[in-house]
């Protein structure tokens, strides 16, 4: 079990690691993403060759996600809140997940989540969907708009 962040889409356009990593880029171009000879989705987060995360992105044509989304789903239907409505439209047209399990290495919460941040603020800025944190809840590009209680279950 880890910690994650993972960006919900149900944006049409592409979501490949080739695309993030040059939004990335954008931000600093000190970003890469390092992939993973077997799986064309999955790749390591670096900032000048130091790890960050695992970056996973995948589409709802997968088992796994669709897991997922039905475990993300289950306990957005528990949450209360005036934008439940709007969350729970965003997972129920989900088409790819791009899932970060952060890798603290030691660090402080806030300098490790900043190096991580680009890419949450690209794809706020440039795809439909919403950001979900674990432990927190559901952000739009203006900030919370769901709290949610996690129960103890993996997501991957």
């Amino acid at each position: 079990m880890g910690y994650y962040i993972r960006f919900i889409s149900n944006d049409e356009r592409d979501l490949s690691l080739d695309i993030l990593e040059s939004a990335l880029k954008q931000a600093d171009d000190a970003y890469s993403i390092e992939r993973d000879e077997d799986a064309d989705n999955y790749g390591l987060l670096k900032h000048n060759n130091d790890l960050y995360g695992e970056v996973d992105v995948s589409y709802l044509d997968d088992p796994l996600s669709d897991e997922e989304i039905e475990e993300l789903l289950e306990d957005a239907e528990e949450a209360q809140g005036e934008k439940k409505a709007d969350v729970l439209s965003v997972l129920n047209n989900a088409n790819a997940i791009v899932a970060v399990r952060v890798l603290w290495q030691g660090r402080e919460t806030e300098a490790m989540l900043e190096k991580i941040d680009p890419l949450w603020q690209w794809l706020l800025a440039n795809r439909t969907g919403l950001l979900q944190v674990d432990g927190e809840g559901y952000y739009d590009r203006a900030g919370l708009i769901l709290e949610v209680e996690y129960h103890k279950r993996r997501y991957a």
